[in-house]
């Protein structure tokens, strides 16, 4: 029979490597094993390929352990909400899980592109059902918390399948930490559940300060653009006054252009017969001092 702690650890190396890499890897460290270990080296050999959605629930458990336990967390929160019944943290929990698991599997989409494997929707959609079945159920959250799921999870109702679900039968490859809470559950979660308490209640006492501050900065800006719009109004009333005078100016002033204009025009009518006139008085000036010459002219002996 092979050794359960060597066999999780071999596991562990296994489940952490590539989908596409994974075979390879098993078959050769099953060669590597069969001649010191048969039995392992069986063991080995028979571990399966984990499913895309699986192999990236335990990539979480090792690239996002903080996170994943978080989650995990707060689902012990939901049971225990449940199991007292209290509607009230029910209906505050179930709106943080549907953000924390929809936040949880968009990460593991950037984890597996940072892993070189990038999968599509339907896959990170396996995933959040992983996660919501992991919040369901305890023994589901210690499988995920192995890192060695071969297939995805599904709650039915309050209960997940979990035959075949964990590679080479090993479930009880628990986390330390995990085991710790389930010593002592109901101390560390009424704990837990304080302390998310005391944070909401600071968070939402931040928003709404921050909220008043908003509303104080709307508030004077709302006056302030008040007492703009009244200026532009006064300005523009002014303007349109500055406006009017201007036209009326203008108006009279084209009216008297126009009768300099008319007045031009008469003189302008007027020079012509002037000048003959001079002409015809020149002349008879001439004349007449010819005429006077020669009677003087005459009368002189």
């Amino acid at each position: 029979m092979a050794d359960d702690d060597a066999l999780a650890e071999i596991a562990g190396e296994l489940y952490g490597t590539l989908p596409a890499e994974f075979v390879a890897a098993r078959n050769a460290r099953a060669k590597e094993l069969k001649p010191h270990d048969p039995a392992l080296a069986a063991a080995v050999a028979e571990l399966r390929r984990p499913a895309p959605a699986a192999w990236l629930v335990n990539q979480l458990a090792r690239h996002r352990r903080d996170e994943l336990e978080q989650l995990l967390e707060l689902g012990e929160e939901l049971r225990a909400a449940q199991a007292e019944l209290d509607a009230a943290s029910l209906t505050a929990l179930a709106r943080q899980r549907r953000t924390v698991v929809a936040a949880l599997a968009r990460e593991a989409g950037a984890v597996a592109d940072e892993l070189g494997a990038p999968v599509r929707q339907p896959v990170l959609d396996e995933v959040a059902e992983t996660l919501q079945a992991a919040m369901t159920d305890a023994s589901a959250a210690d499988a995920v918390r192995t890192g060695l799921l071969v297939r995805a999870l599904e709650a039915v109702g309050t209960e997940v399948e979990l035959d075949g679900a964990v590679a080479g039968g090993l479930a009880g490859g628990v986390a330390p930490a995990a085991a710790r809470r389930r010593a002592d559950p109901p101390d560390e979660l009424a704990e837990r559940r304080t302390r998310k308490q005391r944070e909401a209640r600071a968070r939402a006492e931040r928003e709404l300060a921050e909220a008043e501050e908003r509303a104080d900065a709307a508030k004077a800006a709302a006056t302030e653009a008040s007492e703009l719009v009244d200026a532009a109004s006064a300005a523009a009333g002014a303007a349109a006054a500055q406006r009017d005078a201007l036209l009326a100016e203008r108006r009279e002033l084209e009216r008297r252009l126009s009768d300099a204009e008319g007045e031009l025009a008469r003189a302008e009518q007027a020079v012509p017969p002037l000048e003959r006139d001079r002409a015809r008085a020149a002349r008879a000036a001439s004349e007449a001092r010819a005429a006077a010459e020669a009677l003087r002219a005459r009368l002189d002996p």
